[in-house]
């Protein structure tokens, strides 16, 4: 491998992260997108000159930029969502890899997780209602651990019935810890009893198995360029507790790239920041600059995030520059020396090509400088074909 490639969001997700991934996908012919946290709840837009348009949530935002995928052992694995995913991409999506260590999310992960948050009421924590954080509870307990290379290995009677004990011995407790209670509950355990349920299940990951293969990180050096795709924002990173409790149960920023890539050739790495020109955020927590108004005066919108059960309405705010500098300063001290830090600012056709504060406007390279970013990307539109690319390290290190 030689070059190197870190797309993180820097706020609180829909940055424009799936966009910048196909970016750097064409750069090369021989590329390998590597997703690196999180799993299916991502939604990572990605739209082509030819029409194409796609949420990622799975699969690697690279695929229309001809980039296999390797689904790292950080990756959380839903054989449910891999299948529908799939079943639309089709050839599109390329060569699938799946690290064996990675955990797998069940049918219960995601019904406990869509039960819990409708009891929640206005309380609800924002999630997706994939069950992420579900999946990451249930094999923290030894006794119901599920791998994916461990479940390939096993037969498939056996692991049927391994994943039917899960739903009967572990589900109920887990709801009572969950505050499932009474009709709910009950409900909830009808649902699990059935065996059409886990039958189905299997049936998704057999099918994702067929179109996959295994493989560790060492795939990765069989590639020219790599191209690390970060899932949700710094803002919502497992351990920024000043956001607590509506985080990710993930590492959304450089350290769990940084650990893959340590494991590796060195090679040249540049780390890309990515912020829209104004803040978002879909679902519930903390938002210092939302306003109400904000989309309305420079009429934004997105295409993506429709209103939905668990999340809510898509919000909207100013652009938080404290903040903004805050993330990126907890997440530099996983680069290495020698890596160069990139800032991509996108949806800067809504807001005039500027980036829109609280208490006035700023042009992108003002946050670049302020980064010392060797790099600044300004899109203007959907597509890849829409980044513009300027080198800034010169008049930043001017301003150190």
């Amino acid at each position: 491998m030689k070059k190197a490639y870190a797309v993180i969001g820097a706020n609180f997700g829909d940055e424009g992260k799936g966009l910048m991934t196909d970016y750097y996908c064409r750069l090369s012919d021989n590329v390998i997108n590597i997703r690196s946290n999180g799993g299916a709840q991502a939604g990572h837009t990605v739209c082509t000159a030819d029409g194409k348009r796609h949420v990622f949530s799975h699969i690697g935002s690279g695929s229309f930029a001809g980039a296999d995928t390797y689904l790292s052992e950080y990756f959380i694995l839903n054989p449910m969502l891999f299948s529908k995913e799939a079943s639309v991409l089709g050839k599109d999506m390329g060569n699938i890899f799946i690290d064996s260590r990675c955990i797998v999310t069940l049918p219960c992960d995601m019904l406990l997780n869509q039960f819990v948050e409708t009891m929640r009421g206005k309380s609800r924590h924002g999630s997706c209602g994939v069950g992420i954080f579900e999946t990451i509870v249930r094999n923290r307990d030894s006794r119901y651990v599920l791998r994916y290379g461990d479940m390939l290995k096993a037969d498939r009677r056996l692991l049927a019935a391994r994943i039917n004990s899960i739903n009967m011995e572990y589900c109920p407790k887990r709801a009572d810890d969950l505050g499932i209670t009474g009709r709910a509950k009950d409900d909830l355990i009808d649902i699990l009893g059935s065996e059409l349920l886990t039958e189905n299940y299997l049936d998704d990951l057999y099918a994702m198995a067929a179109q996959c293969r295994e493989a560790d990180e060492r795939i990765i050096e069989q590639y020219d360029t790599a191209v690390f795709e970060g899932a949700q924002g710094l803002m919502l990173d497992q351990y920024r507790e000043d956001y607590f409790p509506h985080l990710t149960p993930s590492s959304t920023g450089m350290k769990n790239i940084r650990a893959i890539l340590d494991r590796l050739e060195k090679r040249d790495t540049e780390v890309c920041y990515v912020t829209r020109s104004f803040f978002t955020r879909h679902g519930a927590g903390r938002f210092d600059t939302e306003s109400k108004d904000i989309a309305k005066q420079f009429g934004l919108y997105d295409k993506t995030n429709a209103p939905n059960e668990f999340q809510g309405n898509f919000r909207y705010g100013w652009f938080d520059l404290p903040e903004f500098m805050a993330s990126l300063a907890l997440d530099r001290k996983h680069m290495s020396e020698g890596e160069k830090l990139s800032i991509a600012v996108t949806h800067l056709d809504m807001t005039e090509g500027m980036i829109i504060c609280p208490t006035g406007r700023l042009m992108p390279e003002d946050i670049a400088y302020m980064a010392i970013a060797a790099k600044l990307y300004k899109v203007s539109g959907e597509t890849a074909d829409d980044v513009v690319c300027q080198e800034v390290m010169e008049k930043a290190l001017s301003r150190r």
